[in-house]
C-alpha cells in the first residue's frame, strides 16, 4: 500500500534540511566538488535565513488578514447603520410628502374659489384704480396657485391622464391666463403661436403649469421693461414629426454654474422659492416622452424649450 506524504513544518523541513547537509557533507556537492564544513555551515546559515524571512511573511500576512477583516466587519457595520437611517429618512420624507400633497388640496379649492370672484371682479364695471388693485390681486392669487400646484405634481403618484389636446389653443391659454402677472411686473409678454389645430395626446392641466412655471421664472429673472416670448412651432424630419415650445427672455440669464442643476428638485436661486417648479416641468414633460433643455441666448437672456413627438393616433388615452 503507497503511504501519502505527510506535509512538514516550516520548523520541521529546515531541521530536515540541516541533517541532509550534514549527513552528505562527506559526499560531493551540486556541482561534483567535495563538500566541506565551511560550505554546510553557509547552506545551514542561507536556509536559516529564507525560513526566517518566510516566517515574517507569514504572520506579516496573517497580521494583514485580520486587519482586513476588521475592516471588513466596520464597514459592514457602517452600511447597516446606513441603511437603518436611509429607511428612517425616506418615511419621513414619505410622511411629509403626504403632508404637503394634504395641505396643498384644502389649499387649492379656495384659491379656485378666490380667482373665480377675482375674475368676475376684472370683468365687471370698475374705476381705474380699482381694476389695478383687481389685477394684483389676480396675479398673486395665480403665483400661489402655481406653488400649490407644484407640490401636487411633484408629490402626486398617478400617471398623466392624456386626451387629444390642441396647442395651439394651449398656448392661446397660457398667454392670456399670464398676462396680468406680466403687467404687474411691467414685462411685456408676446406670442408667436404656429400651432393652432395641432393635436398631441397630452394631459392638458400638467402642461398647463409646465408653461406657468416657466413663464413665473421668466417674470421673476426679466426686469421691468424687459420682454418675454411664448413660441410655438412644428419639426419635420425624414422619420418623424415634432412640436417644439418655448419660452425666452432678455434677462440675465442663467450662471454657467447654476445651469447644470437647474431640474434638480430644491434647486432655487430665488430666496424663498420651494425650487420644485422646474423639477416639475422636467417630470410632467418626461411623462409626455419629451425633453426639456435651457440655455443661454445669444447675447442676453435665457431660453426654455420643450420638445414632444407628434402621434398619429390621439384619439385613445395613453398611460404615462
Amino acid at each position: 500500500m503507497t503511504s501519502l506524504p505527510i506535509p512538514l513544518l516550516p520548523e520541521a523541513a529546515a531541521s530536515l534540511a540541516f541533517t541532509s547537509i550534514g549527513q552528505s557533507s562527506v559526499g560531493q556537492s551540486s556541482i561534483g566538488q567535495p563538500m566541506t564544513a565551511q560550505s554546510t555551515a553557509e547552506d545551514e546559515q542561507f536556509l536559516l535565513r529564507a525560513f526566517r524571512s518566510f516566517s515574517a511573511a507569514a504572520a506579516a500576512l496573517e497580521d494583514s488578514y485580520a486587519s482586513l477583516r476588521a475592516e471588513v466587519e466596520r464597514l459592514r457595520r457602517e452600511l447597516e447603520k446606513s441603511n437603518r437611517d436611509l429607511a428612517s429618512s425616506l418615511e419621513r420624507e414619505q410622511a411629509q410628502a403626504e403632508l404637503s400633497a394634504v395641505l396643498a388640496h384644502e389649499m387649492r379649492n379656495p384659491l379656485a374659489s378666490l380667482e373665480l370672484f377675482a375674475g368676475l371682479l376684472a370683468e365687471s364695471v370698475l374705476p381705474d384704480e380699482c381694476r389695478e388693485w383687481v389685477a394684483h390681486m389676480q396675479a398673486g392669487l395665480r403665483m400661489l396657485g402655481a406653488t400649490v400646484n407644484n407640490v401636487l405634481h411633484f408629490y402626486s403618484r398617478p400617471g398623466a391622464a392624456r386626451a387629444p389636446l390642441d396647442l395651439g389653443a394651449l398656448l392661446e391659454w397660457a398667454h392670456e391666463f399670464l398676462l396680468p402677472l406680466a403687467r404687474q411686473a411691467q414685462v411685456t409678454l408676446s406670442l408667436e403661436n404656429q400651432l393652432a389645430g395641432v393635436v398631441v395626446p397630452a394631459d392638458r392641466h400638467r402642461l398647463e403649469q409646465v408653461l406657468v412655471n416657466l413663464v413665473l421664472n421668466a417674470v421673476r429673472a426679466v426686469a421691468a421693461g424687459g420682454w418675454i416670448e411664448l413660441r410655438g412651432h412644428t419639426i419635420q424630419t425624414k422619420e418623424d414629426g415634432f412640436v417644439e415650445l418655448t419660452v425666452a427672455d432678455n434677462g440675465p440669464g442663467i450662471s454657467p454654474a447654476d445651469l447644470p442643476r437647474i431640474f434638480e428638485p430644491g434647486f432655487s436661486t430665488h430666496v424663498g422659492s420651494s425650487g420644485l417648479g422646474l423639477a416639475v416641468c422636467r417630470k410632467i414633460v418626461e411623462q409626455h416622452a419629451g425633453a426639456i433643455g435651457a440655455e443661454n441666448r445669444p447675447g442676453k437672456g435665457a431660453r426654455f424649450t420643450l420638445t414632444f413627438p407628434l402621434h398619429a393616433d390621439v384619439s385613445t388615452e395613453v398611460p404615462a
